[in-house]
């Protein structure tokens, strides 16, 4: 089932942000760029994009489209014309915390305020739809229907809602006295335990469970197949993992999974899934020969045309960290995030620096051997969409670390327009929503971004976003 998007045609008061621009013509018209329309094909010199109505009326060279009389013309001379980006994993409700269950339960109430600032600052960089999947449905909803409303200025939103987790999980909740709740209500300590814990008992409860989302207004599902040896049990059978996916396939749904390691990606093959999160980042105790991709795995993910989100940035991340801690005392970096939150980032880096001297090591092996996967399925042409877990430890929304994602694929063996792409059209696919945006071409919803320089040429020209344009507004 492809959700359905309305274009949004007069602006209602907005709760966030910069209210959209008055463009004053009929249409709007961006002249004179370098044109990426996001489907591989190469750039267009002197491009020229018309938008009118929320969608895309025509695209090409100067001369070869159609320009509208009464048009708002916008010359980006020296400047690139792109799709907006697409975040294909993001935690719109965290904020770069690192002890989650605390988080939620101590911030139950203000957990709209939060991912409609987070929303926000993914638009304002050139980020028109975010996939987030991990929150709250309930919220998520409301978020969701207040951006396509225009009450939030902010990134279209899809939603997984709660993961579906085996049963182990997040067992701190099964004692609210617990001293990681110290200080928080047990109104919160239950609502953090309703929002994150989801335990599946097998899969005729797993088909309930989809059932239920389906008919609340989920986007997908996502279920997490895998934790390590820590909960008991670890992971859900894949019998289990079956049910989920046939039922949430009957119900026009998407499945995704949270992956830790090579038997928990068997299981979830065999199972059938559409997508998985960060695939090559295997758990501690995988890392070695054991959590290396063997060529018959790689060519799973092609055949069955699995999606991998990557998600490298959130372990360099805290493997950046772990090297360097002064990193948080970057202004740049943490310009928006909470003082809260990046003090408690500053604790958490001294105290595993303190607790565990084989901590940078075992995170920059566990890195390492995600970068040679990923190389693999790359080199394989496996179907890969940008993520970041944007919104986990030290992973701050306003950082701007999808740009990094999008470089580090350049790293392993993505030509730039190919990285591109994976921000772009590939996040569409993810969702299944290529028909609607993704690409700059007539009929498409009008999600046109413009980047100061030549991502081609730079990829770092993706952080200096001049102009955003979502469903045919500007925002900025």
């Amino acid at each position: 089932m492809k959700r359905s998007i309305a274009v949004l045609l007069t602006a209602a008061p907005l709760f966030l942000g910069c209210a959209p621009l008055d463009t004053g013509g009929d249409a709007t018209v961006l002249t004179g760029g370098l044109l990426i329309d996001g489907t591989g094909a190469p750039p267009v010199e002197d491009g020229v994009v018309v938008m009118r109505g929320g969608r895309i009326v025509g695209a090409g060279a100067a001369g070869t489209v159609e320009v509208p009389a009464n048009a708002t013309m916008i010359d980006v001379a020296g400047k690139t014309i792109m799709p907006g980006m697409i975040e294909g994993n993001s935690h719109i409700i965290f904020d770069g915390q690192s002890n989650h269950p605390a988080y939620f339960a101590g911030r139950y109430r203000d957990y709209y305020e939060i991912g409609a600032r987070n929303l926000n600052a993914s638009l304002m960089q050139g980020i028109t739809t975010s996939r987030d999947t991990m929150d709250p449905l309930e919220e998520m909803i409301r978020l969701r229907e207040d951006v396509e409303s225009g009450l939030i200025a902010g990134s279209r939103l899809f939603t997984s809602g709660t993961i579906l987790n085996y049963p182990g999980v997040y067992r701190m909740f099964d004692d609210p006295t617990d001293s990681v709740f110290e200080g928080i209500p047990a109104e919160g300590v239950e609502y953090a335990r309703a929002a994150m814990r989801l335990p599946v008992r097998d899969g005729a409860h797993g088909r309930e469970i989809v059932a239920d989302y389906a008919e609340r207004g989920a986007d997908f599902i996502k279920v997490s197949s895998h934790s390590g040896p820590e909960n008991i049990p670890p992971e859900l059978s894949t019998e289990a993992l079956t049910e989920i996916v046939e039922e949430a396939h009957a119900r026009g749904l998407r499945v995704t999974t949270h992956t830790s390691s090579i038997p928990s990606i068997v299981a979830v093959l065999d199972a059938g899934v559409d997508a998985m999160e960060h695939p090559t980042l295997v758990a501690e105790e995988e890392v070695g020969p054991q959590g290396e991709f063997p060529d018959e795995l790689v060519q799973r993910f092609v055949d069955q045309n699995v999606y991998s989100v990557s998600l490298m940035v959130v372990r360099e991340v805290y493997v950046t960290y772990l090297e360097d801690p002064s990193r948080l005392e970057d202004r740049w970096y943490i310009r928006h995030a909470p003082a809260d939150m990046v003090q408690e980032a500053r604790e958490w880096v001294a105290r595993d620096l303190a607790s565990d001297p084989e901590a940078l090591a075992k995170q920059r092996a566990g890195y390492e051997l995600g970068r040679e996967n990923l190389a693999k399925l790359i080199a394989a042409g496996a179907p890969i969409a940008m993520g970041t877990d944007k919104g986990t430890r030290l992973n701050f929304h306003e950082s701007g670390n999808h740009v990094r994602e999008i470089e580090i694929f350049t790293e392993l063996g993505m030509t730039p327009m190919e990285a591109i792409v994976s921000a772009t059209r590939r996040g569409a696919e993810l969702l299944g929503m290529e028909e609607e945006f993704g690409t700059i071409e007539p009929g498409k919803l009008a999600d046109v971004i413009v980047v100061d320089g030549n991502p081609l040429e730079d990829i770092w020209a993706l952080r200096d976003v001049d102009l955003v344009f979502k469903e045919g507004v500007r925002y900025r």
